[in-house]
Parts: structure tokens; sequence; C-alpha cells
């Protein structure tokens, strides 16, 4: 599928977007990330902030294991509510290792899209792994006045 540049310039400069998972007895999970578009793929790092367990034992991660199928909302927020629009993507997510000789040059272009994004990945790692997401479907709402 093919994403509309009118979502593309919406989504890839927001800062925050939030992953929902769900586990194979289907118990949602959702989690705010950061992340980058690149193609027709979200990508969301599993950075070096501390976290609680090894990233491999992150819920997130441990749900696309048992179940692939995730949500992924980008949204902008107004009091002015002729302002507010969402963008919901559905997809398939895949956890991708940058260590891999095979793949660590095609990630070398999402890297640098998050050192360039982020400004914090120049004082803590990025890490090595991402869950990547193909975009299968996006949805899409804006404010407009109904006439």
């Amino acid at each position: 599928p093919f994403v509309d540049k009118k979502i593309v310039k919406l989504i890839k400069n927001t800062r925050i977007g939030y992953l929902a998972t769900a586990s194979s007895n289907m118990q949602p999970y959702m989690t705010p990330v950061v992340f980058v578009l690149q193609n027709e793929n979200v990508y969301v790092p599993l950075d070096q902030k501390p976290k609680t367990v090894n990233i491999l034992e992150l819920k997130r991660v441990k749900n696309i294991q048992e179940n692939s199928k995730v949500c992924f909302l980008v949204h902008h927020y107004d009091e002015d509510w002729t302002k507010l629009w969402f963008v919901m993507i559905t997809g398939y997510a895949t956890l991708v290792n940058a260590t891999s000789q095979t793949l660590k040059a095609k990630l070398k272009t999402i890297h640098n899209k998050f050192l360039n994004k982020y400004s914090q990945y120049n004082k803590i790692s990025v890490g090595n792994f991402y869950i990547r997401i193909k975009i299968d479907k996006t949805t899409y709402w804006k404010y407009t006045q109904v006439k």
C-alpha cells in the first residue's frame, strides 16, 4: 500500500506516536514511542533509555513475537479544535536487529533519521534493535467544517 504524501507530511515531524500491540490472548497493550517513517514502514527504536527488563523481555516485544498485528496512532491536539487531526496505521510488526551485517547498511539511514529528528540520541544510544511496522492500512481524520 502506498502512503499518501499528505499523511507522510503530517506525521513525519510529529514527535510521539502510540504503539498498540496485543498478546496471543488478545490482551491489548499501548506504549508511547518515538519513531521515524521510511518508505512504507514505521520504525520504533528499542533504545538505551533505562528499562526495567531486557529489551527482548519488553511486553511490546513479546506481544509482537506472539501476534505481529499492530496499530500505530499519531495525532495532533489543540485547544482550537479546528486544528485536530489523527492518523491511525495498522500493519505487521517485526523485530529488526541492526547488528546483523546484511541489515547494518540498510538501517544506517534509519539510524541517521533518528539522530536528526531526536537530538537526545546524541547523548544516549539509539540501540541496535528496532520494531519495524510494515504499513498495511492508514486511516486519516482531520477536522473539517461541514457545509
